[in-house]
């Protein structure tokens, strides 16, 4: 993932100043975990994205975009955090827990196994039942415009 390197390339000591909505403009965090080794690769389920497992197999979690004073940002998860948050959140098969976002919001990928693509969801939701936002794009287009838009919920700007 491109996205990612390229981003740590720009990050200095941990930090980088991004600008945001309303002009805002701070200091934010990161923090990238080691790569995942291959036997716990070996837990995710079949149907994992290989963009994800790249992801996981250099930086295995991370938090990104954290106001050193405030927090807030969003964390992506681990091998082990995605496997706890399946159950915590319930997921239904075919849906994989990515992260937790600013306000708590819940991260997750869905994978269509007619299609075999992939779909981000992204919402404040207590299970999957509730009403949560579908988008049209993949993890991987997720992801790399989260880090174009320096944290910014982008998928909200047309509402």
């Amino acid at each position: 993932m491109n996205t990612i390197e390229t981003l740590k390339k720009r990050i200095n000591q941990n930090k980088l100043v991004v600008q945001k909505e309303d002009g805002y403009l701070a200091e934010e965090v990161f923090n990238f975990n080691p790569p995942a080794l291959k036997e716990d690769l070996d837990k995710l389920p079949s149907y994992v994205p290989a963009d994800l497992i790249s992801l996981l197999s250099k930086n295995n979690g991370a938090y990104l975009f954290e106001h050193p004073v405030n927090g807030g940002g969003t964390q992506l998860f681990s091998i082990d955090e995605i496997i706890e948050y399946r159950d915590i959140w319930d997921c239904p098969e075919y849906f994989i827990p990515i992260g937790i976002g600013m306000d708590g919001l819940w991260i997750v990928c869905q994978y269509d196994k007619e299609t075999k693509e992939n779909y981000m969801w992204i919402g404040e939701f207590l299970n999957f039942e509730d009403d949560f936002e579908k988008l049209s794009i993949d993890f991987s287009t997720w992801l790399e415009r989260f880090i174009i838009c320096q944290g910014c919920s982008f998928w909200e700007w047309n509402r």
